[in-house]
């Protein structure tokens, strides 16, 4: 029997989304609840009867108008199959076996599931007790074999975000790393350092068109950094990594910016009415500037889950994974959502944790020395 490099051996399982969602409320992997814009999907039966899905893609001019959009030059951009294959690319281009990554923990998994294909290592750096990340710690974190650091911001799952004068101070600190901030959930946020990829030569920036665009199922990423960086990335990334559907609904998704921003503003709203809600009933949950709360449901979090999948609503179930056993991360979708959303919780309310005296973090934040430089 053929076996695989030893860190595919020794790769864990990704939980992907569970088949047959389409008949629920899906409030689980942080999707626009809503749809993307009517006009992009216009533009999509432009695309099929023009029979332009016989053709292969081709980047230029696409790639010139959506760089505009983003305040940058085509030679500081480049598109990718969604920010999963930004990561990729990434490790691609510049991990050697054995070469380190930094990252928070818990963050979005893609990190360290790439760094580890590609032969990396690893090694995670705790929130503080009040799940902040200090810069200090990020900068202590990294060695003479740390190849980059990834910082999602907002983070995936906590929905916390790093201030910029912290990222500032991790880019001056360690120049010789690479620094990828990931700012999938920008929309929502509203905070960005992607003006300052031509002042930090070790600065990657990432975006996506998954969220507030409302375009998973065609997997648009970004990565923007300065001219050289980027040719790099070019060099090892596949000819035609984005489709010609994914092409014409991003540069179709653009023109209608007042819906996306319209849609964003809506989910902010629920956001806070939601938290306030979560507040009122005494559930621990983090101040997010995502599009999704993670709320401390305590050691029932899995059966509430199920119980909600039975009542027709999709939340993120996180028991696969110790650190967050006790939580449930829920993407905020439409009033009307989150509405049913409450009642059901209203009817499970004496399966849930209420928060304690002590800290509700501890759990995410607590850990010796070793746990966090493994």
């Amino acid at each position: 029997m053929l076996r695989p490099r030893k860190a595919i051996e020794r790769l864990q399982d990704y939980h992907p989304p569970q088949e047959g969602r389409a008949e629920f409320v899906r409030l689980d992997f942080n999707e626009n609840t809503v749809g993307c814009s009517p006009a992009v999907v216009q533009s999509l039966r432009r695309v099929i009867s023009r029979g332009w899905l016989a053709s292969y893609p081709e980047y230029q001019e696409s790639r010139a108008t959506l760089a505009r959009h983003f305040g940058v030059a085509p030679a500081e951009t480049i598109m990718t199959n969604g920010v999963d294959d930004a990561i990729k690319l990434i490790c691609d281009t510049f991990v050697e076996p054995g070469e380190g990554l930094v990252i928070p923990s818990p963050t979005f998994a893609m990190y360290q599931f790439f760094q580890t294909v590609s032969g990396g290592e690893v090694r995670l750096v705790r929130y503080d007790e009040k799940m902040g990340l200090p810069p200090e710690r990020v900068i202590a974190a990294i060695n003479r074999k740390t190849r980059w650091v990834a910082l999602a911001n907002p983070n995936n799952p906590t929905g916390t975000l790093i201030p910029k004068s912290g990222i500032k101070k991790i880019l001056e600190a360690r120049p010789e790393a690479l620094i990828f901030i990931d700012e999938a959930y920008f929309d929502f946020s509203n905070q960005t350092v992607l003006p300052w990829i031509r002042k930090y030569p070790n600065l990657l920036v990432g975006r996506t068109f998954s969220k507030a665009f409302g375009l998973a199922g065609l997997r648009t990423g970004f990565l923007f950094g300065n001219s050289r960086l980027i040719e790099l990335l070019r060099r090892a990334h596949a000819v035609f990594a984005v489709n010609s559907m994914a092409l014409a609904a991003g540069v179709e998704a653009i023109k209608h910016m007042r819906y996306v921003d319209r849609y964003a503003k809506m989910i902010v709203k629920n956001r806070e009415s939601f938290s306030k809600a979560l507040g009122r009933r005494g559930i621990a949950h983090l101040p997010s500037a995502a599009n999704f709360i993670l709320a401390r449901m305590g050691a029932r979090a899995p059966l509430i889950a199920r119980r909600l999948r039975q009542a027709g609503i999709l939340v993120r179930d996180w028991n696969h994974d110790p650190q967050l056993r006790k939580y449930l991360r829920i993407t905020i979708g439409t009033k009307t959502q989150m509405s049913r959303l409450a009642v059901e919780l209203k009817r499970l309310e004496h399966l849930i944790e209420t928060q304690s005296g002590e800290s509700p973090w501890q759990d995410l934040a607590s850990g010796s020395p070793a746990e966090h430089f493994p």
